[in-house]
């Protein structure tokens, strides 16, 4: 990083600008920025270690995060957690925070830590993205802004 760009809605396919970096304990932030409607959502995909083998952290335009995951084989991704946003969480550029340390992660919006992450499922080394369109009915496109990673060892 930093890396900045748009990511574009296709039907059924999650907009993705991969890092490069496969690793397990990491540090990544980046700025998005919302699409008109609040027909979106975006966030991290991170632990990827092949096709539909992930995690994911996702906010919505709906005032909602949700963290799910999915390993080869499986059909759909399985919710591990979700929860409502805390009232003023969100704005029109929302700076996001993902620390993932061995099984825990920690997920932060515009400097408020929303959740911790139980990652004991999924200890792969894998890549690390900035995400859009993870739900089928999210058209919306945004920005991205100064996507970083740094990794921890």
């Amino acid at each position: 990083g930093p890396a900045s760009g748009n990511l574009e809605y296709e039907q059924d396919i999650i907009s993705q600008h991969r890092s490069g970096v496969r690793i397990q304990n990491f540090v990544a932030e980046v700025e998005f920025i919302n699409p008109r409607s609040n027909n979106w959502d975006y966030g991290f995909a991170f632990r990827h270690l092949g096709f539909n083998q992930l995690e994911v952290v996702d906010v919505t335009g709906g005032n909602w995060w949700y963290h799910k995951t999915r390993n080869a084989g499986d059909e759909e991704y399985i919710d591990v957690d979700a929860g409502r946003l805390p009232s003023g969480s969100l704005r029109n550029r929302n700076h996001l925070i993902l620390m993932a340390i061995s099984d825990t992660g920690y997920f932060f919006i515009n400097g408020q830590l929303i959740t911790l992450l139980d990652l004991s499922h999924n200890f792969d080394y894998g890549n690390i993205s900035a995400m859009g369109n993870l739900f089928s009915d999210s058209t919306g496109e945004p920005q991205f802004r100064n996507f970083n990673v740094w990794t921890i060892d």
